[in-house]
């Protein structure tokens, strides 16, 4: 993730990589042995859910007195039994009951069911959250029985289970609403439950709520009609689909929707303007998506979809079926101020929303192992869905450098997992599955397989799938059994399993070493490590469809694998002639690097340095950038190598390299720390000609891409010191409400970076009085950008305070650290003197501990490391498993430095030559017009 305001920005919109999506940031591995057994977080299987009637009623208004902020629920589980049985196991959290009986669910035309109360020897355990409750009479197999609950509940503002928000309205009343967020394990907070995605049942909701309310559940309102309790309605719900518990949701609010009779777009009264394109972009995808997988979505049993921005919200959406829920800013559009990223951010969110309707919803992972399933279908239609509907957006070109390049440096560390991890009990564990393995990787490994087996199979392969697994849960190997159907042999289907394998099971990737001599072409592989020695197992290798181009043939449109090649044995290629170059891995299809032999390599710099590029496709060219930038990182080339082949950025126009270059730069100018005078000299020079080109005044025939690289080389020419674009940025400044939309971000970070107290309270200001929730991110995500001390504590405070949503504070302190390499420093002091207030602020020590590790890569002295070391000792016991965060950021710190002082300088000296070059150039440049001069004087 690169450093630049673009990072929270364009990260979280452009690269739709975790805004939007349920993507969680890991910050505390379990520990090795754990007081309670692995199996015991899992439900036995003997019983099975069938139907839940729930009945809820919340407490929000001030008049409910100590009760506010409370409710009441009332559940009746029909279940089935395999076998007969006195124990029933299921999920409670955080409820207090006050009546737990059972009794058989009577024939019809039996009016009174005989009523049996539970033992009182009921028992429960706090760490998997499953009570064992006993039946006095014993449950008699596959015979229906009804559980009757009576409780209370908790509405928590930590925006998990059935929990508060608010906001503040036009008239400054803070109003207060009930919103939920069940996903992976926490259904179990706001009824008694089977809280695991295999366990599926219909749902029948009864949400009981103030006249001056109103309500939405996943399904079609029936009735509501006056309770016996003055003032207040029982909305009465159409019974749901049969579903996973983490996938039902309320929500009880003062909302307005915008809708038709099958569609709806619901936020606050204030926010309606800003439903429009939410509302005709979600209509369009879900139509399209129901095409493309020959399933309308309302023919699977629910008929109606809204979607809801909630104030509070720690997901970026959520895919309850029927009644999506998403933060303000990942579904709200004000045409006049979101920027055309958040509306392709917003577009996509929805898009991975609504992909989850089939792949979650109708046909769920069997459990939390099996994530990918899920979010890897979603974060493929989060790009591929969307494009079905904006299609000037290029979105399969952006999917290579959002998610292919993304997940690479994750997954070649041994801080990885499989896409399939059996090693999933704990919440620790199930945060671990929301991580990019599941999401990029899933994505990528599911566009890996698309272009092998063809695109007309892979669709009719998703197809039969969705019709055999329907409203069931789903394991990899079924997925894999449904593409093998429709494979073709001419496809390599004899490899099928092998190359699913290769990727689900095993961590990692590899590297092809692609050698070329002469006509002959070898491919070998080797998995590819960012460090040696890290524990990780080097000797893995993968089934690797191959794809490959030459200068003779160069055709980057066909993606094609001409060949499987197998896990264990190199694969020779016979050319017709001897050729100039070849490019392996067309569009960057396969999950893989490629290195070559330098011959070829040189021979790829002289072809990029040529018209056109030698007409290398630009996925091609990011990903030789980016591949270089790590081979290099990981001592499979050197830096020389790397640094003289993208010196053809100079004449680099397109978003997609230059995202991979900069992304590349961001690892070296981390480790450079402030010592970057020679840097700014390289950036600028080698920006030139696309920042001259695009300069900062939008034209009518700019395309998407051209926006987004405009935002990225503005960012790095402002940042790295170009008088030229600081001057303009500041220009702009001076005028806050006429900054064209686009370059806001850019203007907004250096008016501040670049500026003072009066420049941060111009900003502030119009933070504090901003009604678009995409700006009000934009400017908070600003505020990081302000260099003196003062400042940087103001801003400290404004995270730790209220002002800050929880769901935010962690981008906004992200930036405060990330947007000058300067505050480093400044920042540690800040979290590690008000660490405290900081876990108080952002809901306890593992968010702080995470702070504090992303903070410490970054560092680049050994004074860092021994403050580090220092404030785990005094301090570390304090953050419980979170500790383990805390010893595993000195240890990246050590490898860091030790890195820096094995390859930095080569960097330097490479900038150092670089500069004193271009100067010799320029004065060898000057001289020879002297001399034409001269001799042009003399003729005459």
């Amino acid at each position: 993730m690169f450093a630049l305001r673009v990072a929270v920005l364009l990260l979280a919109s452009v690269s739709l990589a975790s805004a939007g999506t349920r993507q969680l940031a890991v910050d505390v591995q379990p520990p090795t042995t754990l007081a309670t057994e692995l199996a015991d977080y899992r439900l036995a299987e003997h019983i099975t859910p069938v139907n839940y009637n729930i009945t809820l009623r919340p407490y929000l208004l001030e008049t409910d007195g100590n009760r506010r902020y409370t409710f009441d629920g009332e559940v009746w589980i029909e279940v089935i039994s395999n076998q007969t049985t006195s124990d029933i196991y299921l999920h409670t959290k955080n409820l207090t009951y006050s009546v737990r009986e059972y009794w058989q669910k009577p024939t019809t035309g039996v009016a009174n069911p005989t009523v049996i109360q539970f033992s009182a020897t009921n028992t429960t355990d706090y760490d998997t959250d499953i009570v064992k409750l006993t039946a006095s009479t014993a449950l008699t197999a596959n015979t229906a029985y009804i559980l009757h609950f009576v409780y209370t509940g908790l509405m928590e503002d930590d925006m998990h289970g059935f929990y508060r928000s608010s906001y503040v309205d036009d008239n400054n009343v803070t109003k207060w609403l009930g919103s939920t967020q069940f996903q992976t394990h926490h259904a179990r907070r706001a009824f008694p439950s089977f809280d695991e995605p295999q366990f599926k049942a219909t749902f029948d909701v009864t949400l009981k709520r103030h006249r001056t309310f109103n309500s939405a559940s996943n399904t079609r309102l029936i009735s509501s009609n006056p309770t016996t309790e003055d003032g207040y309605f029982a909305d009465v719900y159409k019974t749901t689909p049969k579903m996973s518990t983490y996938l039902l949701a309320f929500i009880i609010s003062e909302f307005v929707p915008r809708k038709d009779d099958d569609f709806g777009v619901y936020a606050r009264p204030e926010y309606y303007a800003q439903t429009q394109y939410p509302y005709n972009v979600g209509i369009q995808i879900l139509e399209e998506m129901g095409k493309y997988l020959d399933k309308d979505y309302y023919s699977m049993g629910n008929d109606k979809m809204d979607m809801a921005a909630i104030p509070d919200f720690s997901a970026g959406a959520m895919e309850n079926w029927g009644l999506l829920t998403y933060r303000e800013r990942s579904l709200l559009v004000d045409e006049s101020a979101t920027t055309l990223a958040s509306r392709q951010s917003i577009a996509a969110v929805v898009a991975h929303e609504q992909a989850h309707m089939w792949f979650g919803d109708l046909v769920t992972c069997k459990w939390w192992s099996y994530t990918w399933l899920n979010e890897g279908f979603a974060r493929y239609f989060q790009y591929f869905g969307t494009a079905m509907v904006e299609d000037k957006w290029e979105l399969e070109k952006q999917f290579v450098v959002d998610q292919v390049q993304s997940v690479m440096a994750m997954d070649s560390t041994n801080s990885t997992n499989p896409l399939s991890d059996e090693n999933t009990y704990t919440p620790a564990h199930l945060s671990r599955m929301f991580n990019s393995i599941s999401y990029n990787k899933g994505a990528t490994f599911i566009r890996m397989i698309k272009h092998t087996m063809g695109e007309t199979q892979f669709q009719k392969a998703l197809q039969e799938y969705l019709k055999k697994y329907e409203y069931q849960a789903s394991l990899p190997e079924y997925l894999l059994g449904a593409w093998q159907a429709q494979w073709p042999n001419s496809s390599y289907n004899a490899s099928s399993e092998d190359i699913f394998k290769s990727f689900t099971e095993q961590v990692g990737y590899p590297v092809i070493n692609v050698d070329v001599s002469g006509n002959q072409v070898i491919f070998s592989q080797k998995r590819f490590l960012l460090k040696e020695n890290d524990g990780s197992d080097a000797s893995l290798t993968y089934t690797v469809p191959i794809s490959y181009t030459t200068n003779v043939e160069n055709n980057f449109n066909n993606a094609t694998p001409k060949f499987i090649l197998e896990a264990n044995e190199n694969k020779t290629e016979t050319l017709n002639a001897a050729v100039q170059w070849i490019v392996a891995n067309i569009q960057q299809t396969a999950y893989c690097r490629i290195n070559y032999s330098v011959g070829n390599w040189h021979a790829i710099h002289q072809a990029l340095t040529t018209a056109n590029w030698g007409g290398i496709h630009e996925n091609n060219r990011a990903q030789i950038v980016d591949d270089l930038f790590n081979l290099a990182r990981a001592g499979y080339v050197t830096y020389n190598l790397t640094l003289d082949v993208i010196e053809y950025l100079e004449t680099e126009t397109n978003y997609i390299p230059w995202t991979s270059a900069f992304n590349g730069f961001n690892y070296l100018t981390i480790r450079l720390g402030n010592d970057t005078a020679d840097f700014n000299y390289y950036i600028q020079n080698l920006t030139s000609k696309a920042y001259n080109q695009l300069g900062f005044n939008e034209a009518s025939n700019d395309t998407a891409l051209n926006i987004y690289l405009r935002t990225k080389i503005l960012s790095w020419a402002c940042r790295y010191g170009s008088s030229d674009c600081i001057s303009k940025a500041q220009g702009y400044f001076q005028s806050l409400t006429t900054v064209p939309k686009n370059i806001r971000a850019t203007v907004y970070c250096v008016g501040l970076r670049e500026g003072g107290e009066t420049e941060f309270q111009a900003l502030y200001n119009k933070f504090k009085n901003e009604t678009v929730a995409t700006e009000e991110t934009l400017l908070q995500n600003s505020f990081g950008c302000v260099k003196t001390q003062a400042l940087i504590e103001k801003v400290f405070d404004l995270i730790i305070s209220d002002e800050i949503r929880r769901q935010d504070k962690s981008s906004v302190l992200a930036t405060l650290y990330t947007e000058n390499n300067e505050n480093v420093s400044p920042v540690f002091a800040l979290v590690t003197q008000k660490y405290e207030a900081l876990a108080e602020a952002m809901g306890g020590y593992s968010a702080v501990a995470t702070v504090i590790s992303n903070i410490a890569a970054r560092f680049t002295t050994q004074q860092q490391l021994t403050d580090l070391e220092n404030f785990n000792k005094a301090n570390g016991a304090k953050f419980g498993t979170s500790q383990a965060t805390l010893t595993a950021a000195e240890a990246t710190v050590k490898e860091n430095l030790d890195w820096a002082t094995a390859k930095l300088d080569v960097f330097r000296s490479y900038l150092s030559n670089y500069r004193s070059g271009s100067a010799m150039v320029n004065a060898f440049s000057a001289l020879s017009l002297l001399m034409v001069a001269l001799v042009t004087m003399l003729r005459n």
